[in-house]
């Protein structure tokens, strides 16, 4: 690795539907040549088992908060080095996931639910590593399990760079079938764990998010309007930050997570002077006619979608789900 990595800025929010009981968690830090923010997702209907011992919370509670501590303390035992993301995710991430999960002892009574969706102790994840390189550039890689999700941000707009473990991918379909999740984190199964890598050599923001940020807008072309019209409507980070967690609440039936970073020399007047052009372009292109749209109309919606997708898959390695 190289010089030190230029990060500018954070943000982040997560905001429980049942206060005390919030399933989803996260976690960010960061050293001179590494960083990472991720998400956690704890899945509610497979791990609604309840432990005493643990103030009687959820099985999908416990598995969020264990799984990010695990990631946080792997980065800092494990950075600044040389190691890759891969190396990471199969050295260190994954064995060590494995054993804090599998130290966990289910209770063996009062649990009612029965049957083959239950897991011990299951949760998504999406985490983006981001590594300074000798020549100045960025490596991100995205790690993920499930469907939570890892986004770039830049001038070109927003960029998906995970694939959902789901048996919909496709970032569109999914927000109105309902897919079943063919891959998380949990004690009784294999883990798998992705990783993707994009090299970067101009600013950018990347985030992790829940499904609860991005699952309840009609289209992903309407996700990537909320992100940018919260920006440029701010008038400081702060504000953008409390303004995205608002309007995402607005829409969420469901918990919601996001940590973001920002790096390569932006501020709040860099990023909206940075982003203006895009936010015009995607207005004029999209949200416009998605403002006055019936609800039901889904064929327009995938027909604007069409135009759309190339850019916000261009992160894919064949350009598609």
């Amino acid at each position: 690795m190289g010089s030190k990595l230029p990060l500018n800025f954070i943000l982040s929010f997560s905001r429980e539907m049942i206060p005390e009981n919030g399933e989803d968690s996260y976690c960010h830090c960061f050293c001179d040549t590494a960083g990472m923010v991720a998400v956690f997702d704890g899945c509610g209907g497979a791990g609604a088992r309840k432990h005493a011992h643990y103030s009687d919370k959820s099985e999908a509670y416990m598995a969020s908060r264990f799984c990010s501590g695990v990631f946080f303390d792997q980065f800092c035992q494990t950075f600044p080095s040389e190691m890759t993301a891969e190396e990471f995710v199969k050295d260190c991430l994954t064995p060590a996931v494995k054993e804090r999960l599998h130290e966990y002892q289910p209770p063996k009574e009062g649990f009612e639910i029965r049957g083959s969706m239950v897991r011990t102790l299951p949760t998504t994840v999406a985490a983006a590593l981001i590594q300074q390189e000798k020549d100045g550039t960025q490596t991100v890689s995205a790690i993920w399990a499930g469907d939570s999700r890892v986004y770039i941000l830049d001038e070109k707009g927003l960029a998906q760079l995970t694939v959902d473990d789901t048996s919909v991918p496709d970032p569109m379909e999914n927000l109105y079938e309902d897919g079943v999740l063919k891959n998380i984190l949990c004690a009784d199964r294999a883990l798998t764990l992705h990783c993707r890598s994009v090299r970067m050599d101009k600013p950018f923001l990347v985030f992790a998010a829940t499904d609860g940020c991005f699952g309840y807008v009609t289209t992903p072309m309407e996700f990537e309007g909320l992100l940018l019209q919260n920006l440029m409507a701010a008038e400081s980070l702060a504000q953008w930050e409390e303004r995205l967690y608002q309007t995402i609440g607005q829409v969420a039936g469901d918990d919601y997570s996001l940590c973001m970073a920002a790096y390569g020399d932006l501020d709040l007047k860099r990023l909206q002077t940075a982003l203006a052009g895009r936010f015009a372009m995607l207005r004029d292109t999209c949200l416009t006619k998605l403002a006055g749209l019936p609800v039901e109309d889904r064929q327009t919606r995938i027909e604007l979608w069409q135009g759309y997708k190339d850019n916000y898959l261009r992160f894919m390695k064949d350009g598609n789900t």
